[in-house]
Parts: structure tokens; sequence; C-alpha cells
């Protein structure tokens, strides 16, 4: 009988003690901040003063109201053997010295922003805790939980930090919910475009450099942009970016450069791969991109270009294929079997480049929407896959005319569209009229939409999943107007691209916020080898707005220089860990498959 009773006893308390190892990891996993000590934290903003004192991942702070954090002030409740430690950047001074439990770090009353933050643990009992912080940092929103001395904020940008969050957890515990409130991801690509089409077209219509919206986010680096070679591994060496190879003459840049099909592969997976190929990598497999990723996350997906709907750029983000040159195949997928959510671009195979009705339509017109058949299918409404994952088909809804793009721009949407609007392979530059003359001399075509119309329209459907969504949108043909070393044309397509980004902007303040969606300007590659002087590495000169800058096109093909990125939103300052590069003309640069790292860091 005593057995039994101890028997009973020692079960008891194991399923007593399993109870509370429960509990404790329930803890850990939902609710990391629940310990048994409080850390509290205070911080001074511009003509406001000290706010009171917050704990538990509180807001200590402003958000959306450009004031800036002069000092903070952080300590640690009811814990005899744990303190803390913690150091400020300040604007024009620096990284201040540590302080402790309490003291006043950064400045009061001398009008000078606190741009970063470190924060450590002390005491005998430090190393069973983390302490997580993060920053809200003025155009980027909040930014990634940091712990353990690691900085939060940013460094030698001029950003000032705007609020604070902070929380103590057990050692090695998840960092709190991400409250960053990230939904939505935007990648724009200037197709063959570098540093001098932007300077270029900024000159012409403005007069000045500088002038987009993008050239004034907050992150901006360089980025290489080279493929791998074939099959064959033994070439990979001979296809990585080395700045003293690549300075070493000036036709050194024109050597073996990606083409886009390679670049937007390792953009939209992360993957270095042969020219040609689409979303698949040196041994021709399938590369799962980011389309794939955000779909699997409940979000929704979109592509929009200016050229044809299947070229590269568009397919790499969608599609998976040997060959960039099978359109039809290319289309096929990304229309009838992917779970895509928008598909805009040229492509009709009704009209030509003038938006012209073609008296006879033959075969290969129909190459860049899949096939006559499923171009009618299209037409008839009769196509659509289950692309949301309950197990009901979803049609695709087709619109063609201007007057449709626009009336997409607002109001209800569908959940599922494909524009293609009534022009066969550009919405612009592939127009008649004399390709040399001055940007916008030859009068537009006015049956398209614009670029800018079509982001619109794109993000009207997209933002219907309130879990957010990714859209890549694509001005292709200054690739097109560069290799024909067109000035004009190249122009035409630069200002068509810097309005969609625009556009962009606009609907992020209006609709969005830049603490959820991230938005990435950028290219596949440069075209043309564009300078100021003939055989010179050198920016384009500035005549005044209106009038052509003096370029030089020294190139009829891509090159393999770095091209601009630039980044706002959550997240954005990640790409400070990848621009690990350094150019004696560029400075620090990423990699071009740094970008789905950046973005998948966010999706975990």
């Amino acid at each position: 009988m005593k057995k039994i009773r101890t028997g009973m006893w020692m079960m008891l308390l194991g399923l007593m003690l399993m109870i509370s190892l429960s509990v404790c990891v329930n803890a850990v996993e939902t609710k990391p901040q629940a310990v048994t000590f409080q850390s509290s934290y205070q911080t001074h903003i511009q003509n406001v003063g000290w706010q009171e004192w917050q704990s538990d991942a509180g807001v200590s702070g402003t958000t959306g109201r450009s004031l800036r954090l002069e000092g903070i002030r952080l300590k640690i409740n009811d814990h005899p053997n744990l303190g803390i430690t913690y150091q400020t950047h300040v604007q024009n001074i620096g990284w201040q010295n540590w302080v402790d439990d309490g003291a006043e770090a950064g400045t009061t009353g001398r009008s000078l922003r606190m741009e970063a933050v470190r924060i450590k643990l002390t005491g005998s009992e430090a190393e069973k805790f983390d302490v997580y912080y993060q920053a809200h940092v003025q155009n980027q929103g909040w930014q990634q939980w940091v712990k353990n001395g690691e900085l939060a904020g940013t460094e030698g940008l001029s950003y000032r930090m705007e609020a604070i969050r902070m929380v103590i957890t057990p050692k090695g515990a998840a960092p709190p919910d991400d409250t960053t409130a990230f939904k939505n991801v935007i990648v724009l690509i200037s197709d063959g475009c570098g540093a001098n089409h932007i300077l270029a077209t900024d000159y012409f219509t403005g007069g000045q450099g500088g002038i987009q919206v993008y050239e004034n986010f907050p992150t901006q680096y360089f980025m290489s942009t080279y493929s791998t070679g074939k099959i064959e591994s033994a070439d990979d060496a001979r296809y990585t970016y080395d700045p003293a190879t690549i300075w070493s003459s000036f036709d050194e840049l024109k050597n073996r450069p990606t083409d886009s099909a390679a670049s937007a592969t390792a953009m939209a997976t992360g993957t270095k791969t042969y020219n040609g190929a689409v979303g698949v990598d040196p041994n021709q497999n399938n590369l799962r991109n980011l389309t794939e990723d955000f779909e699997a996350n409940g979000k929704s997906t979109g592509v929009v270009t200016s050229v044809e709907l299947s070229h590269a750029t568009p397919a790499a983000f969608v599609a998976h294929d040997t060959d960039r040159s099978n359109y039809s195949g290319i289309a096929n997928e990304m229309i009838r079997d992917s779970r895509i959510d928008v598909i805009m671009g040229a492509g009709n195979p009704l009209y030509n480049d003038d938006s012209v009705k073609r008296s006879s339509i033959e075969a290969e017109h129909y190459q860049f929407v899949g096939g006559q058949e499923t171009w009618e299918a299209l037409e008839a409404g009769a196509l659509g896959n289950d692309a949301d994952g309950d197990g009901d088909p979803d049609s695709w809804q087709l619109i063609q005319t201007k007057a449709d793009f626009e009336a997409l721009q607002s109001g209800a949407a569908p959940d599922r569209v494909i524009g293609v609007p009534p022009v066969y392979t550009t919405l612009q530059y592939g127009r008649t009229g004399d390709v040399n003359a001055q940007p916008f001399a030859v009068a537009l075509n006015n049956q398209v939409p614009s670029l800018a119309t079509m982001a619109r329209a794109s993000l009207n459907v997209l933002d219907n999943n309130e879990e957010g969504f990714f859209l890549m949108i694509e001005g292709g043909a200054v690739d097109w107007a560069a290799s024909k070393n067109q000035s004009g044309r190249m122009i035409e397509e630069e200002t068509a691209f810097n309005q969609a980004v625009t556009a962009v902007c606009d609907w992020v303040e209006g609709n969005s916020s830049w603490s959820e969606t991230l938005v990435i300007v950028t290219s596949d590659h440069e075209t043309g080898y564009l300078t100021g002087s003939s055989g010179i590495y050198n920016e384009v000169v500035n005549n005044g707005k209106g009038v052509m800058p003096t370029m030089v096109w020294n190139s009829q093909s891509h090159t393999n220089q770095l091209v601009p990125i630039f980044a706002k939103g959550p997240g954005s300052d990640l790409f400070r860990k990848y621009a690990v590069g350094s150019d004696p003309v560029r400075g620090a640069y990423i990699n071009n498959t740094d970008i789905p790292r950046v973005i998948r860091e966010l999706l975990k």
C-alpha cells in the first residue's frame, strides 16, 4: 500500500512538473517578455521633453510626427543581480560613452538628434537573459529587433531616431512578435539603367540631379549584376565582379555581362545562373522565387512590365524555363499554372506597335500570351486555376483598353487581373517616328496606359488581400533604347519609369505606410556603357532643363558595371549587412542575390 501511495505521489509530482514545464515553454514562445522583473525606459523628445516610463515593448517616443529623440534612460526594476548599460550615437558627436542603470544617454536641450543606440545587460545573471530592442527611424519606420549590444538605428546616414521599444526575455527565447506591421514588398526594375541613365534623365527633365523620389531614399548602395558561366562550374570564377580587374581598362566592363533573364532570376531567387535561364539554376533545376514565397505566406503577387508580359524580367519572377526565348511556354506557365494574381504587360496579338489593329493575325503574334488557344480562353473569361488554394478555380479577368486600366486605378477591383494593352511589344518605345529625335518630340501613343497607371491599377487589385502582397514593376524598354544608343527614347523610357516609382510612393503614403511596405528601386544591368566622354568613365554633363545632356554611348550591349539600388521601408536597413563589397569608384556594394535574402528575412 505504501509503495502504491509513493508511486501515486511520484506520478502526481511528474504530472505537475510536466505542466509547469509546459507553462514555462509556452511563456517563452508566446510571451517572452513575461519574466519576474521589469525593464523600464523613457525618451527625451524634441520640443516635448521627457516622456513617461515605458516597459514590455511599449512605444517610447513618437512616430509620424517628425520629432527626434534626444536622450534615453534605461533601468531594470526589482532584480538585484541584473543591470543594464547603453550608449547612443548623436548627430555631429558620434558614439558617446556607455552609461548605466537610469543615467541619461544622448543630449537634451542641444537640438541634436539621436541616431542609434546599443544596449547590453550587466550583472551576475546577465548570461541568463537577452535584451531585445527596436528603433523607429526617420523615413524607414520600425527596424528589425536586435539584441545584446547590436546597433539599432542608423550610423552616418543623418537620420533621426523617433522612438524605441525594449523587452528582456529568457536567454535563447524568440524575439518579440514582429510589430513592424510589415505587409508588402514592391520591387521596381529599370531594365538596362545605370547611374548615368538616371542622371541624364534628371538633367533633361529637371535641370539637376537627385530630383527623383527614390534618389532621396534612406538606403542607397550599388549592386553587382554578373551571371555565372553556362553549366560548367569551372567558368564561374570568370564571371565574378572583381573591382581591380573591372577598372584595369576601360573596355573590361564590356566583358561577359549578364542578360536580363539571369539577372532577374538572381533577384527573384537568390541564385546566380547562366544567361538565358528563367527561374532555373546552372544545372537547369527549378528555383523557388519570391512570388512563390509570398504565396506560401498567404499574400498576393503580381508582375507588371512596359514590354511583353512573358519577357525575361517578369518571367523570372513567376516561371521556370531553360530558355527565355520560349515565350509561349513561359506565358502559359504564368497564366495557366502559376498562382500569380496580377499580370500586366504588352504582347497583345491583335495590334501592332502603334496600337493599330492588324488586318490579319499570324500564329507568331500570339507567342507572348501563350498561343491562340490561351488568348481566346482569356477573352472568353474561361481561364483560371486555383490561385488562392481554396479548391476552387480563380478566373482571370482580362482588360485591354486604356480606359479599363484607368478605371482599375481606384474603387472595387477583382482579385485576379491580366492586363494586356492594345500594343504588341512595348507601351511607347516601339512606336513609329524618328527614333533619334529629342525626348517627346514624337507624339506618344495615346491608346495605351502609362506604366504609372498600370502600377496604380495593379496595386488596387493586390491590396484586396489584407495579408499583403509582392509586386514587381519593370520599365523594360530603357534597355532597348540604350542598346540602340537612342538617347531621346532612353530618356522617355526612364521618365516613364520614374513616374511609376512616384505613383508607387504616393500609394504607400496614401494607402499604406512606410512601416508596412518596403519599396526597392534598382536595375538588372547597365546597357550602352553611357558616359560623358568617349572612352572615359565619367558622368554625363548637365546642359540645363529641356536640353540634351552631353552623353556618349560606348557600347551597344550590356556591361558589368555596378548599378544603383535604393530602398525605403521595413527591412531597408538590412541591406547594410550585405554591403560588404568595396569598389574604388562606387564604394560599398551588394550583390543582386542579396535582394531576395533581405526580403526573405522579412518573411521569416
